[in-house]
C-alpha cells in the first residue's frame, strides 16, 4: 500500500510529507485549499503526462517521491521490477518524478532512472484512480463492458479472447494478403507466361549469347579465313622455295658445321630443331583445315541473334542477361502458381483459428452472462442502501453472433436503470438523473473495485451531489472497502470523512513567499473541528461539534483495525 508521498514545489504545495494509513482516508478542506493535490501528485508520479505548468511559480522544478510497503507489491510486479532491474533488496518501491520548470521531466524507480512506460506500468498494478467524472463515463457502452468483466473477474477468460483474436487475425491478415496477391498477379500471368515461352524458344543459359555472336561471325567470314588458311600453308609446304625446305636445308649446314664448333652451335641446333616441329604441326594442321560455310545455318543464327536483341530491348536489359530475366520471369511464375497451396493451406489454418477464437469467446460471453445477473442483484441491493429504495439495476449483455470477431469477444453490455417502482428498466443514461448516476457510479466503482483490485483505490470527489442519510451509506460503503483495500477519499461530506480511520485536512495560506497549501494529518480534536466546520460552513456551533463527535463515534464502532 501507499505509506508515504513527499511533494515539493508541485502546485501550492512548497513541501509536504504526507504518512498514510491502512484502510480509509479521508481528504478534506475548504474549496481551493488544494484537496485534490494528492490525486494530482499522485498521478504524476504514476506516469501521466508531465504537468510542467504545476510547478510552482519561482521554483526551478517539482519533485514527487511516493513510498509503497512490500506488502503490497504482488508477484508479478515483483517479476516486473527485477526483469527491469529496479527491485530493491529490502523490498520496498520508491516512485520519484521530477518535473523541470523548463518542461523537462524524469522519472525514477528504488533511485534508478526509468522511464514513463515503466512507470505507468507499476502504477497500474499499485493505484487505481476514480474521478469526479465516474457517472459521466457509466453511460458508455465500452466502460461498461469493461465494469462488468471487472466485477465478474474474466480477466482471464477476456484475456484468452484477445490472444485468440490475434492469432485469427493475424493469419487472416496474412491469407487476405496472399489472395490480393493471386488476384494482382492474376492479370500479369498471361502475359509473362508469354514472354517465358519466347525466352524459352531461345534457350539460353549464361554465356550462351556470346557464344552465338562468336559463331555467327565465324560463318559470316569463312570466305577470309579460307584463303587465309592457304597462303599460310603454301609458304609452309606448296612453294618451291617452302620455308620449311628452306630451314631444313639450312638446318643440315649448321649440323656439318657443329663438329667444328659443338659447344655453341649445338644450342643453336636444337632450338632450330625444335622450331621446324612447330612449323611440321602447323604445316599438317593447316593442311586438314577447311572453314565451314553454311548459308542456312547462317541465317538461323542471324535470326536467333535478332530475337535476342529485339527481346532486350523489350526487357530493357542487355542480350547477354537474357537468361537471367528467364530465371526471374520462372520464380514469378512459379510462386504464383504455389499461391494456391499457400492459400489452402492458410484457409484451414484460419479455420482452425476461428473455431479457438469462437469457443474462448463462447465461454466469455457465458461468464458474461451469469456475471450480469450477479452484478445487477448486487448493485440493485448496493442502490437501495443509498436512498432508492425501489431502484432497480440490470446488466443486459447481447451477444452478437453474426459479427465479424472482435478484439474484446461478441457481447455488447448496456446498463439499465429504474429508480421508481413499477418502471421498466431502461438504458442508464435515458432515465437517470445526476444523482441518482453518481449514487450508481459510486455503487458500481466500489463492487467493481473490490474485487482483483489495485492494493490502492482513490477516490477523487466520487460523491458529489450526494447528502443527508445517503452521504452516511455512502460513508460506510468506503469503510468497508477499505477493510480489503486501502482507499484514499477526496470529499466534502463530513459523513464520509467520519467514516474514515484516518482524515487530513488541506489548508491554504498567505505567506512571504505567496500562497501555499499545507496538509496535515488531525487528532480527535482536530477532526472533531474540521468535521464541525464541514457540517455548519464558517460556522462552528456547540450543536455542529456534538454532531461532528456523534459522526465520528459512529465511525469509530465498526472502524478498522490495524
Amino acid at each position: 500500500m501507499l505509506e508515504q508521498l513527499i511533494v515539493r514545489n508541485f502546485g501550492l504545495s512548497a513541501e509536504n510529507t504526507i504518512e498514510f494509513k491502512g484502510g480509509m482516508t479521508a481528504i478534506t478542506g475548504e474549496t481551493g485549499a488544494g484537496k485534490s493535490l494528492t490525486v494530482d501528485a499522485l498521478s504524476q508520479v504514476l506516469g501521466e503526462r508531465a504537468n510542467t505548468q504545476a510547478v510552482r511559480e519561482g521554483a526551478e522544478r517539482a519533485e514527487i517521491e511516493a513510498v509503497f510497503g512490500e506488502d503490497g507489491l504482488s508477484e508479478e510486479l515483483k517479476a516486473l521490477l527485477k526483469d527491469a532491474a529496479l527491485l530493491s533488496d529490502d523490498g520496498a518501491l520508491v516512485l520519484r518524478r521530477v518535473l523541470g520548470a523548463d518542461g523537462k521531466s524524469r522519472a525514477f524507480v528504488n533511485g534508478h532512472a526509468a522511464n514513463l512506460s515503466q512507470l505507468r506500468d507499476i502504477g497500474a498494478a499499485l493505484i487505481s484512480v476514480h474521478g469526479q467524472h465516474a457517472s459521466v463515463r457509466l453511460a458508455d457502452p465500452h466502460r461498461q463492458l469493461e465494469l462488468l468483466d471487472g466485477f465478474g473477474g474474466l480477466e482471464d477468460k477476456l484475456k484468452a479472447v484477445r490472444e485468440a483474436f490475434a492469432k485469427y487475425n493475424a493469419k487472416r491478415q496474412e491469407l487476405q494478403k496472399l489472395a490480393d496477391e493471386q488476384r494482382d498477379g492474376a492479370a500479369a500471368f498471361k502475359e509473362e507466361r508469354a514472354d517465358l515461352e519466347l525466352l524459352r524458344q531461345l534457350d539460353l543459359s549464361d554465356g550462351d549469347y556470346e557464344a552465338l555472336s562468336a559463331r555467327y561471325d565465324s560463318l559470316m567470314h569463312a570466305e577470309e579465313t579460307d584463303q587465309a588458311a592457304a597462303l599460310a600453308l603454301a609458304a609452309l609446304s606448296d612453294d618451291e622455295h617452302n620455308v620449311i625446305d628452306v630451314l631444313e636445308s639450312r638446318l643440315r649446314d649448321l649440323e656439318g658445321a657443329a663438329q667444328y664448333d659443338h659447344e655453341r652451335l649445338d644450342p643453336i641446333i636444337e632450338s632450330f630443331t625444335s622450331g621446324l616441329e612447330k612449323l611440321a604441326e602447323a604445316r599438317d594442321a593447316l593442311a586438314s583445315y577447311a572453314a565451314v560455310s553454311d548459308p542456312a545455318l547462317s541465317k538461323e543464327l542471324s535470326d536467333k541473334l535478332e530475337q535476342c536483341h529485339d527481346l532486350a530491348r523489350r526487357f530493357r536489359t542487355e542480350p547477354g542477361k537474357l537468361w537471367t530475366v528467364a530465371a526471374d520471369l520462372e520464380g514469378r511464375l512459379g510462386h504464383f502458381l504455389s499461391l494456391k497451396e499457400a492459400i489452402t493451406k492458410l484457409t484451414s489454418e484460419v479455420k482452425t483459428l476461428r473455431a479457438a477464437y469462437e469457443e474462448a469467446a463462447e465461454a466469455l460471453s457465458k461468464a458474461r452472462a451469469e456475471a450480469a445477473s450477479s452484478m445487477g442483484e448486487q448493485v440493485t441491493a448496493l442502490i437501495r442502501t443509498l436512498a432508492m429504495p425501489d431502484g432497480v439495476f440490470k446488466v443486459q449483455v447481447i451477444c452478437d453472433r453474426e459479427c465479424r470477431p472482435r478484439r474484446d469477444g461478441r457481447d455488447e453490455c448496456l446498463f439499465l436503470f429504474s429508480a421508481n417502482l413499477g418502471q421498466q428498466p431502461r438504458a442508464l443514461g435515458e432515465v437517470a438523473s445526476g444523482g441518482e448516476l453518481s449514487r450508481l457510479a459510486l455503487a458500481i466503482e466500489v463492487l467493481t473495485s473490490g474485487r482483483n483490485s489495485t492494493p490502492t483505490l482513490i477516490f477523487d470527489e466520487v460523491d458529489t451531489g450526494i447528502s443527508g442519510r445517503t452521504a452516511s451509506a455512502v460513508g460506510d460503503l468506503l469503510k468497508k472497502l477499505g477493510q480489503r483495500v486501502q482507499v484514499l477519499c477526496v470529499t466534502h461530506l463530513p459523513q464520509v470523512a467520519a467514516a474514515a480511520r484516518q482524515q487530513l485536512l488541506v489548508t491554504k495560506e498567505n505567506t512571504s513567499d505567496g500562497v501555499i497549501s499545507k496538509i496535515r494529518e488531525l487528532d480527535e480534536r482536530g477532526r472533531v473541528d474540521e468535521i464541525s466546520r464541514m457540517m455548519g460552513g464558517s460556522v462552528v456551533t456547540e450543536a455542529t461539534r456534538q454532531g461532528a463527535l456523534a459522526l465520528l463515534r459512529h465511525g469509530a464502532d465498526d472502524a478498522v483495525s490495524g
